[in-house]
């Protein structure tokens, strides 16, 4: 498994038809040789290749519940998305006791993280006068990162709920069960690559505090399996179900909990990427928080979830409907600070020798003119700069552009066809004579 990025490439499967190259936000994606293939500096894990994919040639790299095995403790987080993939008569009492029937010795609900983060970042709005990004989702992160790093000041710079609670998990079994850390292991069950990728490329953090992720589908199956033949008399003593941190799991289910201030939700890595360019035009400033999600319509929509999102968000809204207050806990118990900034992801220039990239620059401006500029993606490149790019980096050539490669057999049928009516010199003479011979 790499341990940079989640999303990966099954070459076999691979048609070549270039549907992920014109999906993918940060134009990661090229298909040379009928292959396509991952620009590892430019993924951000968000997993839109994964969905645009029919012939399933993508795939999110997860842990499995074989890993549970290595750890004396292990423990799941449990996501807000994952209750949406239940209907009522699944609750999220009737979840946890599937998940310990699974082999979990605790289970912790992510959305009491999302609960405290709320209250948290509704005090450092009022004491700054700067917009602020939710920084919860990795994959717009990363794309703030890579495409947008202008505005990584906008990030709020807290972590995310489920490291929040994987502290406070680990921190508690320690504490209570004086277990060593390597006994420990926190499993997030993960709907998305994104959150995958953090466990061992964790943002604003040298090390995560969760141990490894599987995929919320490979969990899913295995409950359905065994929730039927569950001892429900059992329980989960004192368990107050957060619903408004589950709220998290669909649009606006984070903003709304901020009361009071001027919140603008967005669902969609495309609709997140049109927003942040407004932004840094400056032309939201009267917007005090931005709820952005790279999936839709919102984390319900991870690519590694079972049901259709729209289905999963009504499950959620029926689900927090029962809420009426934030879960009581003690903010002090928590530790929301990052360890570092976020900090721009920076991509190799053109080259290492500076003399050399000026050299391509020149040439990548002339092949940008000498392209159609129809950014149609036909070549394998999402666009006709990124062929450029490919062209003087010996990756294409010129002629896998198709209109190119279409005018030049265009131009050599007309060379063809004006030659196969020359005659040479002397064969053209005699034609002469008999021509005047007949008159």
């Amino acid at each position: 498994m790499s341990n940079i990025h989640s999303v990966l490439l099954k070459p076999d499967k691979c048609k070549g038809c270039t549907n992920c190259v014109k999906n993918c936000p940060t134009n990661a994606i090229r298909v040379h040789q009928g292959q396509a293939k991952i620009k590892e500096e430019y993924c951000i894990d968000c997993g839109e290749c994964i969905r645009s994919c029919e012939y399933h040639a993508k795939y999110a790299a997860t842990d499995d519940l074989a890993d549970l095995e290595r750890y004396k403790y292990p423990i799941a987080l449990v996501p807000p998305s994952f209750y949406g993939q239940f209907t009522q008569n699944i609750n999220p009492a009737k979840v946890m006791l599937a998940l310990k029937d699974i082999g979990f010795f605790q289970i912790w609900d992510v959305a009491l993280g999302a609960e405290v983060l709320t209250q948290v970042t509704k005090e450092y709005i009022t004491d700054t006068d700067r917009p602020l990004i939710s920084s919860s989702c990795p994959a717009v992160v990363r794309l703030i990162q890579l495409l947008y790093p202008e505005l990584l000041g906008y990030l709020a710079p807290f972590k995310s709920p489920v490291e929040i609670i994987a502290q406070r998990a680990r921190e508690f079994i320690k504490l209570e069960l004086g277990a060593d850390d390597e006994e420990i292991g926190i499993f997030f069950i993960t709907p998305c690559p994104a959150k995958m990728t953090t466990v061992n490329n964790p943002l604003g953090m040298e090390k995560s505090y969760l141990d490894r992720a599987i995929a919320a589908d490979t969990i899913y199956h295995e409950l359905i399996r065994r929730v039927d033949n569950l001892d429900e008399s059992c329980g989960i003593d004192g368990y107050d179900i957060p619903y408004f941190g589950i709220s998290w799991a669909s649009g606006g289910g984070e903003a709304n909990l901020l009361e009071d201030i001027n919140t603008v939700s967005v669902a969609g890595i495309h609709n997140v990427m049109s927003v942040l360019e407004e932004l840094d035009r400056g032309d939201l400033a009267h917007v005090r928080y931005f709820e952005m999600v790279a999936c839709q319509p919102g984390c319900v929509g991870g690519v590694l979830n079972v049901k259709n999102p729209f289905l999963a968000e009504f499950n959620i809204h029926n689900l927090t409907k029962k809420g009426i207050n934030l879960i009581k806990q003690d903010l002090n118990k928590y530790d929301f600070d990052l360890q570092n900034p976020f900090k721009e992801k920076s991509i190799a220039s053109l080259d290492d020798d500076l003399i050399v990239a000026m050299a391509k620059l020149t040439r990548l401006e002339k092949e940008i003119e000498i392209l159609p500029g129809l950014d149609c993606a036909a070549c394998g490149a999402p666009d006709c700069r990124t062929l450029a790019e490919d062209i003087i980096n010996g990756l294409a050539s010129r002629t896998d552009c198709i209109f190119i490669l279409r005018q030049q057999v265009a131009d050599l049928a007309d060379e063809m066809a004006t030659l196969a009516h020359a005659l040479p010199p002397v064969m053209k003479r005699n034609k002469e004579e008999d021509d005047d011979d007949e008159d």
